[in-house]
């Protein structure tokens, strides 16, 4: 019965490939091929949309090089001989940190007068890109450059080379500075090196599979950027093909459709001097076709109704054991995990066997996950509360010793307020039982610590607040801002002797997510130091008492949040520090309560 069954099932696979083998050959071929070339050419068409429009946000950002109007003018002088150019030695540096943002990778920019004299230079990497192009110490694709300046064309040049030194493909940009009059003299030109990654980027956005190989060429000059993985076929046709737009004199070469088994889509941008090619592989497209899976459904269903016309009375004794077997197994994978094998009947003595001990097995592994689950509850408790029980030790000492120092120093009054506001920050702090509060209670908890930082200090600090009335009501972690405050104040703003001291404090929704920002104007601090040491999170080390303040409240938020959300800083010698922490927005429940203690 057995051996029946399997040349059933033989014979029906057998001739489903046979049908669908037919099916391929007959009438899918040319169907593929046509979608497949026109599919290819709208993704091409978008591809060169979308570059077209980047690149030109990149030549505008180049032709405000019109607004330096004392180099512009100075240039022109020079061209006519009446001026000198030595006082621009800086503008290439200036003109790039004004004009380019770091998300376009710019790389190098040059100014040059009509006489390729260097007026002004700027390297992103001076190690790895000439400080003049046209020295001698490295290849920088000077030919193509030289050959667009000797011409009469006006619009702007792409071109690209690969850097060895830095080895990255670099696409190059020269705009020709000019008169606007009917002579259109000339007077110098502008070149800007971008990383090509960009480029890349872009036409990645579009590819859906890294077989498919494209790639940016202009014409008479090498690629610039590719996207996708190559075969030892793919690499040769790519080669022949980069040849012959590197040649290309006049017009972009035409292209057949077909390259060997791949499919070849090609498009002139109308713009600028780009050509953008892509390989398909055959196979690819075959297997992604409407039609073929159309055909291969149909077939599928046919060889389905023949196997259980003539199975279901033949296998009824023979699976009907395997089939309550595997429905009890069903059962217990969608979730009912208390449910087990009953006894087996039927033919198999070893389907018995299979149940009693996969029966025995699944006891086994739901008493280790039990065990597992209340090991990993008190695991995550006992290390919440750690870390939530040296915070609270930590400021009521500093504020224990404020207290003796004002009583010494100062009338009844003040104390009177005094122990007012740290009342209120111990029976915040040394509360326990939730750790988790609202931004709102943790406000009046940061402002009554600054009321007892003033009286202690001195007024000199200036508080400014932005907090979105829509996040009052987000849940955070009992003593999160605090700590980071009391860092801000004793490590930044104490350490600087400006007069005009501030502090922000800012809270709004943005992306989904709940930012708090804490701002000074103070001395900087190492945020690269910082943020490494608040990325690894280490609860040992807090632990063993070892770091406390911020790391602690990172680690916390971490533990309770995971780690997509904590604390980051941001810093300059100049500006001062800033703490960004990033929460998941948690609604709390009302509480008539949580007003109390706050000082206005």
């Amino acid at each position: 019965m057995r051996q029946a069954i399997l040349s059933l099932v033989i014979g029906c696979t057998l001739f489903a490939i046979v049908a669908q083998t037919v099916a391929f050959e007959v009438t899918s071929r040319q169907q593929i091929r046509r979608e497949s070339l026109l599919n290819n050419d709208e993704t091409l068409q978008r591809i060169e949309s979308e570059l077209n429009s980047y690149i030109h946000g990149l030549i505008v950002k180049m032709q405000t090089i019109y607004t330096e109007t004392e180099m512009i003018y100075d240039m022109r002088r020079y061209h006519a001989g009446r001026n000198n150019l030595l006082n621009y030695y800086w503008d290439a540096w200036h003109f790039a940190e004004k004009k380019f943002d770091s998300s376009d990778q710019l790389l190098a920019l040059y100014i040059y007068g009509n006489e390729d004299n260097l007026i002004s230079s700027w390297r992103k990497q001076p190690n790895k890109y000439p400080h003049d192009l046209y020295g001698k110490d490295m290849y920088v694709n000077v030919a193509h450059l030289k050959s667009y300046l000797n011409s009469d064309d006006y619009a702007v040049m792409l071109s690209g080379y690969h850097n060895d030194e830095a080895n990255q493909d670099v696409l190059r940009f020269c705009l020709k500075l000019h008169t606007y009059d009917d002579k259109r003299s000339q007077y110098g030109y502008l070149i800007c090196d971008f990383n090509a990654q960009n480029f890349a980027d872009i036409m990645s956005k579009y590819i859906s599979s890294r077989d498919v190989y494209v790639w940016l060429q202009p014409k008479g000059d090498a690629p610039i950027a590719q996207v996708g993985n190559t075969t030892k076929e793919e690499s040769k046709i790519f080669s022949e093909l980069t040849k012959v737009i590197a040649t290309a004199s006049d017009e972009f070469p035409e292209f057949e459709d077909e390259y060997g088994s791949f499919y070849l889509n090609s498009r002139a941008s109308e713009k600028y001097n780009l050509h953008i090619v892509m390989l398909t592989p055959q196979s690819l497209m075959l297997r992604t076709q409407s039609a073929l899976a159309r055909m291969l459904i149909i077939i599928a269903l046919f060889i389905l109704l023949v196997t259980i016309l003539f199975g279901t009375k033949i296998s009824g004794y023979i699976y009907k054991p395997v089939e309550e077997l595997s429905n009890t197994i069903i059962q217990i994978k969608e979730g009912d995990t208390d449910l087990r094998v009953g006894r087996t009947t039927g033919w198999s003595e070893e389907l018995k066997v299979m149940g009693e001990e996969f029966n025995e097995m699944l006891d086994r592994i739901q008493k280790m996950v039990e065990e597992e689950y209340e090991a990993k509850v008190l695991m995550e408790r006992t290390q919440y509360k750690v870390l939530q029980a040296q915070i609270n030790p930590h400021f009521l000492y500093n504020t224990l010793d404020t207290m003796s120092g004002i009583a010494a120093s100062q009338d009844c009054t003040l104390v009177s307020g005094l122990c007012q506001s740290l009342s209120a920050i111990f029976r915040y702090s040394l509360d326990i039982s939730d750790t988790q509060s609202t931004l709102q209670q943790e406000m009046a908890h940061v402002r009554n610590y600054l009321y007892v930082m003033d009286v202690r200090n001195g007024s000199s600090v200036k508080y400014t607040y932005h907090i979105d009335s829509d996040t009052l009501r987000d849940n955070i972690p009992r003593i999160t801002l605090q700590p980071i405050v009391e860092n801000a104040l004793q490590h930044g703003l104490r350490k600087t002797r400006r007069k005009d001291k501030e502090l922000i404090i800012s809270a709004k929704h943005k992306d989904g997510r709940l930012i708090i920002t804490i701002e000074d104007n103070g001395a900087g601090m190492d945020a690269d130091a910082m943020n490494k040491q608040l990325e690894e999170a280490n609860i040992g080390r807090i632990e063993m008492g070892k770091s406390i303040g911020i790391m602690n409240v990172n680690a916390r938020v971490k533990s309770v949040y995971g780690r997509n959300y904590g604390i980051r800083y941001e810093s300059d010698s100049e500006t001062g520090t800033k703490a960004v922490i990033s929460l998941p927005i948690v609604k709390a429940i009302e509480d008539p309560e949580e007003n109390e203690g706050i000082i206005q």
